[in-house]
Formats: C-alpha cells, sequence, structure tokens
C-alpha cells in the first residue's frame, strides 16, 4: 500500500515525465522500464547482436514511447466506456503468468524478483487487460453483412492478369539542345521577374559549396566490435597522434592509415562541407589549413584530419547565368509540350479501343506483365496502389482489354491491358462461407481498430518531453 501511493505520488507530481496524454503523465520510470523489456526482446531476437547503430536504426526508444502513448488513450477511453479491472482480476491474471510459476505454482519472491517496480507493472498490466476487455468488446459488434461476403469473396478470389507500361512522357523528348537563336528568343520572351524566380527557386544549382582540401589517417573500428578491439583502437590513434605533426602528416598516413588513402598520404582531396559524418565535419571546421585535428571519434573508426586548403561557398550572380536559366526554360518548355502531344496522340488511339503497344515498343519503353493477381487486394504487382487503375480493371474485358487512357501515378503514366481474368464460382463461396466470413471479420475489426485509435489520437492533447538524439558514450537516446 505504502509502494502504491508512493508510486501515484511520483505519477502526479509529473517529475521525470516522458510524456503528457490528455493531462495524464507517462513518467520516465514507466518509460524506461518498458523500453528495457523491448530492448531485450530485440536482443533476443537478433541472437544478442544489438549495438547501438540498430537501436537508432529501429528507432526503439522513439516507436516504445509511442506504443505507451497509444496504450495511455486507449486505457484512457476504455475508463469513460465505464470497463473496470478489479484487483482480484489482476491479481488473479499476475498469479497464472508462466513467468512468474515455480513448479506449477505462483511464486510471490520469483514474482518481486522479476518485477523490481511492481507499481509500474501492476498499473501497465491492469491498462493492458482494460484495453483488451474493450477492444474485445468493440470487435464483437463489427459484423459482416451477407451481401458484403459476397462482394469481397469475389474481389478476393477474382484474378486479373496485365500488361502494362510505365511512361515518362518527358523523358520521351530526350535531351535536345536549343540554338542560340532558341535561348534569345527564350530570353526576350520571358519578363525579368520569371527569370529571377528561377533564379531563386534553384540556387542549389548555381552555388558551389563551401570545400576542404583533406587528408586523413584512420584507425577502422569492425562493425559490433568488441570493447577490447575498440580500446586497442583508440590506443592506436593516440599513440599516432603523439607522433604525427603538419609535417610529417603525409608519411605517417602511409605509414599507419588503414583505409584507401593509405597510399596518397592520406589525401582524400576535395570534399564539401556537410557530406561526412558530423564528428569529422565539426572537427574540420574547427582547423586552419595546415593543422592536425586531435583524434576524432565515428561510426567507422578513428580519425586524423588535416585540412590543406580551403574554398568557401560561392553562388554565381543572376547577371553570370541568365542564358543559363533560359537554357533550362527552354527544355523544360519544350519537353512539357512534346510530352502534352505524345499523350494526347496515343490517348486518342486508346479511347478508339486500339492498343498502343508497337508505338510503345518503337519508343524502347517496356511492356510488362503483372502476372495473376487478387482483384480485391488493392495492390497491383510491378505497378503499386493506384486507384484509377483499380477501378478500371472492372471496365474491362475480354472484348474490350485496353484501359481507355494513360493513367496517372506521380509524374508517371500507366498503358494497361487485360490479358486474362479468372472469377470464383458460386459453389466455391459457399464452401468456404465459414472461414471467408472468419477472415473478413477479423480483417474489418483490424481496420475498425486501426481508425479508431487513429481518431482518439487526433482528438487528444499529447505533449511528448522525450528528447532522443544519438549519444557518443553508447547510449542510443538521451533524456533532455
Amino acid at each position: 500500500a505504502l509502494y502504491g501511493l508512493n508510486s501515484k505520488n511520483e505519477e502526479n507530481s509529473g517529475a521525470g515525465a516522458a510524456a503528457y496524454v490528455n493531462g495524464e503523465v507517462i513518467t520516465n520510470a514507466a518509460f524506461h522500464q518498458v523500453l528495457e523489456s523491448t530492448i531485450e526482446e530485440y536482443r533476443q531476437r537478433l541472437g544478442g547482436q544489438l549495438d547501438e547503430r540498430l537501436l537508432a536504426q529501429f528507432e526503439i526508444p522513439q516507436n516504445t514511447l509511442d506504443e505507451m502513448v497509444r496504450y495511455k488513450l486507449l486505457a484512457q477511453q476504455a475508463t469513460r466506456l465505464g470497463f473496470r479491472v478489479t484487483d482480484q482480476e489482476l491479481a488473479d491474471f499476475i498469479r497464472k503468468a508462466p513467468a512468474f510459476q515455480r513448479d506449477g505454482q505462483f511464486d510471490p519472491a520469483l514474482y518481486k524478483k522479476a518485477v523490481p517496480n511492481r507499481g509500474l507493472e501492476e498499473k501497465r498490466i491492469r491498462e493492458s487487460m482494460l484495453i483488451r476487455r474493450m477492444q474485445m468488446y468493440l470487435a464483437r459488434r463489427v459484423q459482416v453483412p451477407a451481401d458484403m461476403l459476397d462482394r469481397e469473396y469475389g474481389l478476393k478470389e477474382t484474378k486479373a492478369n496485365l500488361s502494362f507500361a510505365r511512361i515518362d512522357m518527358k523523358a520521351l523528348a530526350g535531351k535536345p539542345t536549343p540554338s542560340r537563336g532558341d535561348i534569345d528568343a527564350t530570353l526576350k520572351a520571358t519578363p525579368a521577374e520569371g527569370i529571377k524566380a528561377y533564379y531563386d527557386g534553384h540556387q542549389r544549382d548555381f552555388t558551389s559549396p563551401a570545400a576542404v582540401y583533406l587528408r586523413q589517417i584512420r584507425v577502422g573500428v569492425p562493425f559490433q566490435a568488441s570493447p577490447e578491439k575498440k580500446a586497442e583502437a583508440k590506443k592506436k590513434i593516440d599513440a599516432i597522434a603523439a607522433e604525427v605533426t603538419p609535417a610529417n602528416f603525409e608519411a605517417m598516413a602511409r605509414k599507419h592509415s588503414d583505409d584507401e588513402f593509405a597510399k596518397k598520404g592520406g589525401v582524400a582531396g576535395w570534399v564539401n562541407r556537410g557530406t561526412l559524418e558530423k564528428e569529422m565535419d565539426e572537427a574540420i571546421g574547427k582547423l586552419q589549413p595546415g593543422e592536425v585535428s586531435k583524434p576524432v571519434t565515428t561510426g567507422f573508426g578513428y580519425y586524423l584530419l588535416q585540412v590543406k586548403e580551403t574554398r568557401p561557398e560561392s553562388t554565381k550572380p543572376l547577371d553570370a547565368v541568365r542564358e543559363d536559366i533560359a537554357r533550362e526554360l527552354w527544355k523544360e518548355k519544350h519537353a512539357t509540350e512534346f510530352a502534352n502531344k505524345k499523350k494526347a496522340e496515343w490517348e486518342k488511339k486508346l479511347a478508339e479501343g486500339k492498343s498502343i503497344e508497337a508505338e510503345l515498343k518503337a519508343a524502347s519503353i517496356e511492356v510488362k506483365k503483372t502476372g495473376p493477381f487478387s482483384v480485391g487486394q488493392g495492390y497491383i504487382p510491378q505497378v503499386g496502389q493506384v486507384d484509377e487503375i483499380n477501378d478500371a480493371l472492372f471496365t474491362l474485358t475480354k472484348a474490350k482489354p485496353v484501359g481507355p487512357k494513360l493513367y496517372p501515378n506521380g509524374t508517371d503514366f500507366y498503358f494497361i491491358k487485360l490479358e486474362s481474368l479468372e472469377t470464383p464460382k458460386n459453389s466455391d463461396l459457399e464452401a468456404n462461407r465459414e472461414s471467408v466470413a472468419t477472415s473478413l471479420e477479423t480483417s474489418l475489426q483490424t481496420t475498425f481498430l486501426k481508425k479508431w485509435i487513429e481518431s482518439l489520437k487526433d482528438g487528444a492533447a499529447i505533449r511528448i518531453e522525450a528528447k532522443f538524439e544519438p549519444a557518443r558514450g553508447g547510449n542510443p537516446f538521451s533524456q533532455q
């Protein structure tokens, strides 16, 4: 009882909060307890091969907190709807948990040892039971009407096979080169503000980034290296750092560096600022030409860096690139006009029920086949989920197999042609009605619950206090 009181006081105080959900706190203590459990699960799945890089790659801390926020929302909603889990039900659940059994009986000592923070764990279990009870209640109320079952089964079991081609209309124009007259005409026809707008919107095209002429000495650390290997590499780079000078850097690189630049005296050449790892870029920013850095620690090993020369960022003035801009504007106009003309030409044939496969072949555009797929899955193999194409499938027949238009998907267009269509028999549905109904019901329940959780999140007041950053000391995140 005292423990529970202290846990509640800590929660209400908000001290060490990882997040707030509708005013209710998720404490750092609760977050870390769940996080440690989650990390251990990942470690077991990966056979113990879990390091800082994988933690960052999987975003385990962030995803763990996101999941806790979703659970908190569901638990709050379950409470509002009147669902309850009694102390007796909670105790029975814990006593039956296999992790706390010894010789077929609940062992209180084992429970205390396995769960050091029982107040937080029991609250988490109670919330989990509440959520499960509410979800089961709601799921049982999702039922499948008979007409929906017939329709969904028909969609699922109807198999289509398409011919298709992905068409980049602007690429068909090729890469024509404007003449002197084309450039002059474009400059004359384009208002000054149009030239300026293009210049402002394409600054990067006219900018040379800051760069350094770099030399480096590297002592690599293998991926997933043991602490002993890392210590050995650190000792080696420190020893090199004690001897290296601006004058002997080239010789030391030839002798000690273990990368591809060693034979060239460590010369990596001109390197744009911001393209290297953060630690290296920061170290370079502190160096004057000729100076040698202190050892720099990165995910690939240890480095000593020497900047021989620097080059500042520079942007060409507008007057120096007016003709370049006119050239690009002409190319864009030419490609757009060509694409519009070719699209209109091909769609005219398609609207007449004619195929354009010969034209596609002449333009070196490959026509492929999807292979048989379920019409109801919404995803077309090698094409993706394109609603217009999905809708068009129901209008294609053996007599009229060609799609009557080109279907847009992003910046591309698709030509489609029905090769085959297999529809299920009514007898197949009757023979599998029960399993089909169960599968569809489960799918609908999952979709309903997912949408419902999203709506709860959209209407909630959520504030995340935890800040996740890559940490240098082996910890994949830090609480700021």
